[in-house]
C-alpha cells in the first residue's frame, strides 16, 4: 500500500480559518479580504476533494513560472498567514507538483 498523501484539512489551521473567514465579493480588492474569503469558503465546504483543490489552486497560481526560492517564500508566507504548520504545507505543496527545494 502506498504512502498516504496529505489532505488540505490536515495542513491548514482549521480553527484559525473558521475564526477569520467571512463572505467577500467574488473579486476581493485586497489580499486580506482574499484570505478571509478563502478561509470562509474552505471551512464552509464538506468536500475534502474541493478543499484540496482550493489549496492546490492557490499554490499553483502563486507559484506559476516562479523560482524555487520564490515558491519556498510563498509557502512560508501562506503558512504564517494561516497560522499553519509550514512543514506540512510544504509537504502538501510538493505532493501536488509545486517546485520546491529538495529536502
Amino acid at each position: 500500500m502506498g504512502k498516504k498523501t496529505l489532505d488540505a484539512v490536515d495542513v491548514l489551521n482549521w480553527e484559525y480559518l473558521a475564526r477569520i473567514g467571512e463572505i467577500v465579493p467574488d473579486r476581493a480588492s485586497d489580499p486580506e479580504m482574499a484570505f478571509r474569503g478563502f478561509a470562509y469558503d474552505f471551512t464552509s465546504t464538506a468536500s475534502e476533494e474541493i478543499r484540496n483543490q482550493m489549496l492546490v489552486e492557490i499554490l499553483k497560481n502563486a507559484t506559476f513560472r516562479t523560482s524555487v526560492e520564490a515558491n519556498e517564500e510563498f509557502v512560508a508566507h501562506l503558512a504564517n498567514r494561516f497560522r499553519s504548520d509550514q512543514a506540512l504545507l510544504r509537504q502538501f505543496a510538493k505532493e501536488n507538483g509545486i517546485r520546491l527545494k529538495r529536502g
